[in-house]
């Protein structure tokens, strides 16, 4: 191919597992002190775009505006030197609590901050850069809101729960119609709780999937057209996750199984959004990182690819060893 594609062509060749000019990528990373600032972090996050060349956009919005409407009182001091935001008190302590959710406004609060965090984005980097909006799951949401308390009350009071998993999800429909509805391209769809460590399969095609599924489904009415789950953790349910109706499959290659061969010869053939270790980027280790590159392509012939991080980058991050990664993925083969 001798002309440059457009980026959201090249995505979409990607998404058909159709060859284009080059691999296309994307880097994301927390943005702390900005980020309960919504025209600000527009404003930052279209700069990042412009300076590494990003083919598209993830959105970094601090982790818990899905339960600040909810009342969690949070801290996000840690996050700056790379560690994570904690909730400090939760909207939920008691199985009687999930009843006494109700249904949020996206338009308003947190989710409206969001929300116009997300339209001006889109408007920030045009029309041919795509933009995800990071959507966490239901079973995700009830987890922050819970300080992790919510496998225990669904051993104790699961008709509780799941009263509030219902309120969950629809408000997260709501907010996912309105960001496709605002030029999101999609979702990054993160679901934290997928893992055998906190559900067994059994558990999780219970409580995760219909409420998952339906934000899916959500997105994908509004108009989405790249939509992508993230399986966070180690040891995630990558066989039933990998079943998911989205356009592409996030999960830490490379940390945890499968690999991207073990999955594409087990005749999966769903698109790849990763390849990337966090750990070479963190630590600066670009011999590491360069072979990441290699391997991922060798793996899927160039096709059905998006190169991507397996999930977010610790900040701080040093953009001169992402510049260089670009310029890796970008170098002819």
């Amino acid at each position: 191919m001798s002309e440059a594609m457009a980026k959201a062509e090249r995505i979409k060749a990607a998404l058909r597992g159709e060859a284009s000019d080059r691999p296309p990528y994307a880097f994301w990373t927390h943005r702390p002190d900005i980020d309960l600032d919504p025209d600000r972090l527009a404003e930052e996050t279209a700069a990042y775009c412009r300076r590494l060349d990003l083919d598209f956009v993830k959105s970094m919005p601090n982790g818990f505006y899905c339960v600040e409407d909810w009342g969690c009182a949070l801290d996000f001091s840690e996050v700056a030197r790379g560690g994570v935001a904690k909730v400090v008190r939760p909207a939920v302590s008691a199985p009687g609590d999930w009843r006494t959710l109700t249904a949020l406004n996206p338009a308003q609060g947190a989710l409206g901050r969001e929300l116009r965090h997300l339209s001006q984005l889109v408007q920030r980097v045009g029309p041919d850069v795509p933009v995800l909006a990071t959507v966490f799951s239901p079973l995700t949401i009830a987890n922050k809101l819970s300080n992790g308390a919510h496998r225990a009350h669904l051993a104790s009071n699961p008709d509780a729960v799941t009263s509030g998993l219902e309120i969950i999800t629809d408000t997260t429909c709501e907010f996912v119609r309105a960001a496709v509805n605002c030029g999101c391209a999609g979702i990054f769809f993160a679901t934290q709780d997928a893992t055998h460590q906190a559900f067994d399969e059994a558990a999780y095609r219970r409580y995760g999937v219909p409420y998952d599924h339906r934000v899916l489904q959500a997105a994908r009415t509004a108009g989405g057209w790249f939509n992508a789950v993230h399986m966070h953790g180690d040891d995630v349910l990558f066989d039933l996750l990998k079943h998911y109706p989205v356009d592409a499959l996030n999960w830490h290659i490379g940390e945890t199984p499968p690999s991207i061969a073990d999955y594409r010869n087990s005749g999966g053939a769903l698109p790849i959004l990763g390849g990337l270790q966090r750990g070479h980027i963190t630590n600066r280790d670009l011999a590491a990182a360069f072979r990441d590159v290699k391997q991922t392509l060798a793996q899927t012939q160039g096709r059905g690819i998006i190169i991507a991080p397996a999930c977010v980058i610790r900040h701080p991050v040093d953009e001169t060893v992402l510049q260089a990664i670009a310029a890796e993925i970008k170098s002819p083969a």
